[in-house]
């Protein structure tokens, strides 16, 4: 089950960045298109939007490492912390693609 969740953690996180990505990385005419997380706001705004995706998942990634393969944390309280990191992505992707629908961002738009 553990290995399943995290799975899905990081499939969720990997669309989150793509849908992030594609919002945030030109500006849209008559739109404020802006990071929500001011977390990842600040991260973005210091070291670049794709340069603080890939660091975003890769710490994304040990910390799924970590849960899946750690005994010192219970297996129910692992299934727990990942199916909350499964489901925060899940709602950014729902939010982008709303953002990306709204202002007229297609997933192919170059």
């Amino acid at each position: 089950m553990r290995f399943a969740l995290g799975a899905l953690v990081l499939l969720m996180n990997a669309l989150d960045n793509a849908t992030t990505f594609l919002c945030l990385r030109d500006p849209v005419t008559g739109f404020d298109v802006f990071e929500a997380n001011p977390v990842a706001r600040w991260l973005f705004d210091g070291v670049g939007l794709a340069e603080g995706l890939v660091l975003e998942m890769a710490l994304s990634t040990a910390a799924v490492l970590f849960l899946i393969s750690t005994r010192r944390i219970p297996s129910r309280s692992k299934v727990v912390l990942l199916t909350v990191l499964a489901l925060l992505p899940s709602w950014a992707v729902a939010n982008n693609l709303q953002v990306m629908y709204e202002v007229g961002i297609g997933l192919g738009t170059p």
